[in-house]
């Protein structure tokens, strides 16, 4: 009976049983002893044999196998905490979420509540802990599932709120960084979005310091190489003109959609978008027809500008024919840009080409009809002409055309009224009645067709009468300069005066006589210079003779002839100080001055008396010694 009640994990029923039997067991041997003997008898074998029979049942326990079949509305508190410290060892959270409830539902007064409560804390931590371990490996859901999991009678829910507030601030703040992160790639501060990542690196949890802080950094640097990609379409951008745009619309094409740096590329795109569409306009605004045509067939489908590159076909089209002039190529041209819808971007351009083509109509018709009244080629025809095209306004598309055309035929109608006058004074000047061809010429007036013309023949007819008045003066000067008499001939050409034909002619002989007389005076100076026969006397002779301008070339000639002899001289009397003073000599043929024949030869000279009175080194003492 021991053994079963022992088996079924009872150890209190084992114990009182044993009690029991033991009181019942029958007596096989009297003792002769007093009843006080008996009874002190029987209270010692009942004490040692409780004793014995409680230890031998708690020996026998065997935890792990009975815990498992545990009932627990019949177990005992020491019973219920001992399995549930058996269940807890397993280091789950399934075993410490069932530890709890095993130990659950005894009164705040019972013998083992402090036992209890302190099992269940570290139950709890435990749980806690295991929670933890998810929530730093990114499960942030899952370390909440299993917090929430502690039963509320285990008297932690405030602890457990704490904690699940802590995780939520810290996932709450990563995700804030995150955030912001991802609003500076795309906007491309990549400096502001590098400070922004390591901020995910001071976060408490292990998930978001290091793979979220991983994959934010792969992130900065995708979006870094994206936008180094960028930066030639950005070049491009600025540097500005059609070529440019498009190619930095190409560029950034290239970008894909789920890059940090589309929405920068979509941007470029937008920004040069909105370049070519201001380029158009201009295009537009100058009627440059054939350039309109040939960029609709260049714009990639990326600016998303279809529809309006239909309407800017027809505008070109319709101005490559109006361009055409006549009236039916307007009408056509009308016809084609009445297709433009009022929705359409160009509208309003085309409602102001249909003014313009309107109005142009009417210009041409006037025009034309100007163009046969001219036709007959006198005064009269274009006379009736221009008051034809007069009916022109001043802001109508052909009034300029108009304009040329007045001037046209009324620089016609000029020479047809001069061109006698300009006639009849060649024919004087032809007859030498030049003073008479002047003054015919003249009475064509300023802005008159022919005005320059008569300008042109009224200078060489003056030049013509001044060459002949000048003429004799010019020839007395230069006979009188071939006889070398400067002073006379410089006087006779002095009286040319300035602005007639021949002056500028003359006053260059008179620069050349001037120079001649000066090569003469410093050759005559240097000859009377050198007849002092002294050194002093020739080298002042020969610096006389390189002053002479070599314009005058024969007397420089002659001069540098002169000053060679006198050099030889110089360089004849130091050679001769020499055997007396080679330093004096020295002295001498250093005064040669260069450019004459005995300069080289001096130098040499000079260098060999340097060497002779240069010492030469003293023999080296050798001390030889004594004892030999």
């Amino acid at each position: 009976m021991e053994t079963t009640a022992i088996a079924n994990g009872d150890p209190e029923q084992a114990t009182a049983e044993t009690e029991t039997e033991i009181l019942e067991v029958p007596r096989k041997r009297q003792f002769l002893l007093p009843n006080w003997q008996w009874l002190g008898l029987l209270l010692i074998f009942l004490s040692g044999g409780v004793g014995f029979l409680a230890t031998s049942v708690l020996l026998s326990f065997n935890g792990s196998n009975n815990c498992s079949a545990l009932f627990l509305p019949l177990a005992s508190a020491t019973t219920r905490l001992y399995c549930a410290q058996i269940e807890a060892e397993k280091q789950t959270l399934a075993s410490y979420l069932k530890a709890i409830r095993m130990v659950s539902g005894f009164s705040e007064n019972h013998p083992l509540r402090a036992d209890i409560d302190r099992n269940i804390e570290v139950w709890v931590s435990q749980i806690i802990a295991l929670a933890e371990v998810e929530f730093q490996a990114g499960k942030l859901d899952e370390a909440i599932a299993m917090v929430r999991d502690i039963p509320e009678k285990a008297g932690f829910q405030a602890e457990i709120e704490a904690q699940i507030t802590a995780w939520e601030d810290i996932w709450q703040e990563g995700e804030a960084i995150l955030a912001s992160l991802q609003r500076q790639l795309e906007a491309g501060d990549l400096s502001q979005a590098m400070r922004t990542v390591v901020q995910l690196s001071y976060l408490d949890n292990r998930y978001w310091a290091t793979v979220k802080y991983d994959e934010a950094m792969a992130q900065i640097q995708l979006a870094r190489k994206e936008t180094e990609q960028l930066e030639g379409a950005y070049a491009a951008l600025r540097r500005g003109g059609l070529e440019n745009w498009l190619q930095a619309i190409a560029q950034a094409s290239n970008i894909s959609q789920d890059s940090y740096a589309y929405p920068q590329a979509q941007r470029l795109i937008s920004d040069a978008r909105e370049k070519i569409i201001d380029y158009t306009d201009n295009i537009i605004d100058e009627r440059r027809w054939d350039d309109l045509l040939a960029l609709c067939d260049r714009l990639p489908d990326q600016l998303n500008l279809d529809n309006v590159v239909v309407d800017w076909r027809i505008l070109a089209q319709a101005g490559l024919k109006a361009n055409q002039g006549t009236v039916k190529d307007l009408e056509t041209a009308l016809v084609q840009i009445q297709s433009i819808q009022p929705a359409s971007a160009v509208y309003d351009q085309a409602q102001g080409l249909i003014s313009r083509w309107q109005r142009e109509i009417e210009d041409v018709a006037i025009l034309e009809q100007a163009e046969e009244l001219a036709q007959g080629g006198n005064i009269a025809d274009y006379e009736r002409a221009i008051a034809q095209l007069n009916r022109v306004p001043s802001g109508n598309p052909r009034y300029d055309e108009a304009r040329q055309k007045i001037r046209q035929w009324r620089r016609q109608i000029e020479i047809a009224e001069d061109s006698p006058t300009l006639a009849y004074a060649k024919d004087l000047a032809a007859t030498n009645r030049l003073q008479e061809a002047i003054a015919e010429a003249r009475t064509i007036q300023s802005g008159r067709a022919l005005y320059n013309e008569a300008q042109e023949n009224i200078r060489q007819w003056r030049n013509t009468i001044e060459r002949t008045e000048d003429q004799p003066i010019f020839d007395r000067a230069v006979a009188l300069g071939q006889q070398k008499r400067f002073d006379e001939a410089i006087a006779v050409a002095n009286q040319i005066a300035p602005n007639r034909v021949l002056y500028d002619e003359m006053q260059a002989r008179v620069r050349s006589w001037r120079q001649e007389q000066t090569a003469i005076n410093n050759l005559n100076r240097a000859y009377q210079v050198a007849n002092g026969n002294s050194v002093s006397a020739w080298v002042e002779a020969i610096n006389l003779t390189q002053e002479i301008p070599s314009s005058a070339s024969q007397l420089r000639a002659e001069g540098k002839q002169a000053a060679d002899q006198w050099s030889y001289r110089i360089l004849s009397v130091a050679q001769s100080q020499a055997n007396i003073s080679i330093p004096q000599a020295i002295a001498t043929a250093r005064q040669i001055p260069r450019n004459t024949a005995a300069y080289d030869a001096a130098q040499t000279q000079i260098n060999t008396w340097q060497r002779l009175t240069t010492p030469s080194p003293s023999p080296q003492t050798i001390d030889v010694p004594t004892n030999l």
